[in-house]
């Protein structure tokens, strides 16, 4: 019992460390949420200088005539009277409001979590009954010899 003490601390050691580090609260879930966080950061920057970008754009259509004309023209709206010539082949132009991506969250796998999860358990279980095990056969054995 003296020995099976240490070895099953162990073993229960090695099962949270697992859990530590893989589980769905674990250190690589800790990792992707801050790679996540930062490319959150990274897309709030990005938006903001396109809401700074299109503020300048409104005032200029708010206060320029040709910015106006240019703009009609680009979504297919003519003066009339003005001649059009459209060149066929050519590819059309990006559209003009195009968004950032939009960043979302995937949800975890639990399945795969549970999974690890499972694994160092059952791997401490196993270890813990092969040590008591083999501690059982070893007594056995030594008894036996000293009978004899």
């Amino acid at each position: 019992m003296r020995r099976l003490l240490p070895i099953g601390f162990a073993a229960f050691t090695l099962a949270s460390l697992a859990i530590f580090f893989f589980g769905d609260s674990g250190l690589a879930t800790y990792q992707g949420l801050l790679r996540y966080d930062r490319s959150l950061a990274a897309n709030v920057e990005a938006l903001k200088q396109r809401n700074q970008d299109l503020a300048v754009r409104l005032q200029r259509l708010k206060t320029d005539r040709e910015s106006n004309v240019m703009l009609a023209r680009d979504i297919g709206m003519y003066e009339p009277g003005v001649a059009v010539v459209k060149l066929t082949g050519r590819p059309p132009r990006s559209e003009i409001y195009a968004m950032g991506d939009l960043l979302m969250r995937r949800k975890a796998d639990a399945g795969r979590n549970a999974a690890y999860k499972e694994a160092a358990l059952s791997a401490a279980v196993v270890l813990l009954l092969a040590v008591f095990l083999a501690t059982r056969i070893g007594r056995r054995k030594a008894d036996g010899a000293r009978r004899r």
